[in-house]
């Protein structure tokens, strides 16, 4: 993003700053941080894209160059019981990647698409979605989980991980004022206010006051707190699990990439341990694994019924299909990319068929329930609307 030479902030400098300094800095910056046109980012003119032989439409869209970032056009389709997308861009040519790899399962979750309340944008629509940044006026859904880095530092380097100090260049690590700036802005969006947030990173339990930072959130009437976590420190301090309890978190929602050490290297001997923890801190732990085509991915089964042992203290397991970003070969991105059928299809073969694939269904299936709410209520309700064939 641009930021003019005229303004620029050393945060180093404001490890004392309160959150009113940090207000006043966000107002000064707000209007620096838009994207230049030409610069970080082009503007191209829209390509009619033919569909081939043996291709079905499905849905028009807009995409993003890869190359250059201009909003261009996009359709959707089905080929081969897959579904496909493909864009064109005049200057950088097409781009075809899978995008769903089960039309079936595709064509079920689209019947459950929903629109959540319109939102108030915190931002002046001046550019094109994705360019503005933050919530701008074309966003259908509220924020359902923020997300709030507690730092990039991390004590691993996991192959797959995008999102650490050294990639980044310098530590980013807001401090508890900084944090109250934050949740000031969290809590006035509207019509629905933040209510939930996950403490990510990095790796959050490298912070020495992570508790203060929970008992701080907590007292701004956030009702849900989770910790993105290795667990790894709670493996060898069973106390700050009680300690984190007691502050207020829900639960942990802890990396656990596979049921052996090839592919789960990173917490796979301290796993026993943290669980142990927990289950004395009477907190839960939600099973966090990033699937990988060709690395675990055939221990998604394993996966589950390890949750389905430990059901006294397991609350669940939320998969995450491996996110591909920056510059990859397609052999690359064919040899690791994994689509949630992908991942449903394997959950069903690997426990011969007790969970199957029309056991599953897409987040806003539940819109329905907070619309009915609404209606009985009068009061603006959570509206979970994320995309049918997203996470």
């Amino acid at each position: 993003m641009a930021l003019s030479e005229e303004f620029k902030v050393e945060y180093k400098n404001l490890l004392n700053a309160k959150a009113e300094d940090f207000e006043k800095i966000a107002e000064k910056l707000k209007p620096k941080l838009l994207p230049r046109p030409g610069i970080d980012f082009k503007v191209q003119r829209m390509v009619h894209i033919e569909l081939k032989e043996g291709e079905e439409i499905l849905k028009n869209t807009k995409s993003v160059c890869p190359e250059c970032l201009a909003v261009i056009n996009a359709v959707i389709f089905e080929r081969d019981k897959k579904v496909w997308i493909r864009k064109i861009c005049p200057e950088h040519g097409e781009f075809e990647e899978i995008y769903w790899s089960d039309v079936e399962l595709y064509k079920r979750f689209s019947k459950w698409n929903a629109r959540g309340p319109t939102i108030e944008a915190n931002v002046e629509q001046k550019y094109p979605c994705p360019h503005n940044c933050g919530l701008c006026a074309i966003h259908e859904s509220h924020t359902a989980l923020m997300n709030l880095v507690a730092t990039n530092r991390c004590d691993l380097s996991c192959w797959y991980c995008f999102f650490y100090d050294r990639a980044a260049g310098y530590v980013y690590e807001p401090t508890l004022e900084h944090l109250k700036f934050m949740l000031k802005v969290m809590r006035e969006c509207k019509p629905i206010p933040v209510k939930a947030i996950q403490i990510t990173g990095g790796e959050p339990l490298l912070r020495d006051d992570i508790v203060q930072m929970i008992r701080l959130i907590k007292s701004y009437g956030i009702r849900h707190v989770q910790v993105n976590t290795t667990g790894i420190r709670l493996a060898f301090e069973p106390k700050l699990a009680v300690e984190l309890r007691e502050a207020g978190t829900n639960v942990i929602y802890m990396s656990f990439d596979g049921v052996t050490p090839y592919t789960n290297p990173k917490n796979h001997w301290e796993v026993p341990y943290i669980l142990r923890s927990l289950r004395e801190a009477k907190l839960g732990v939600v099973l966090v694994p990033t699937l990988i085509k060709n690395y675990n991915l055939m221990e998604i089964g394993d996966i589950v019924n390890f949750a389905l042992k430990h059901l006294d203290i397991i609350r669940g397991v939320n998969i995450q299909p491996v996110s591909l970003t920056g510059r990859m070969p397609r052999e690359e991105r064919e040899k690791y990319r994994v689509t949630i059928p992908d991942v449903l299809i394997n959950i069903e073969k690997s426990t011969e068929g007790q969970i199957g694939r029309e056991d599953w269904y897409p987040v806003p299936t539940v819109a329905p329930i907070s619309h009915l709410i609404e209606a009985l209520t009068n009061r603006p309700q959570y509206v979970l609307t994320a995309h049918f064939a997203c996470g």
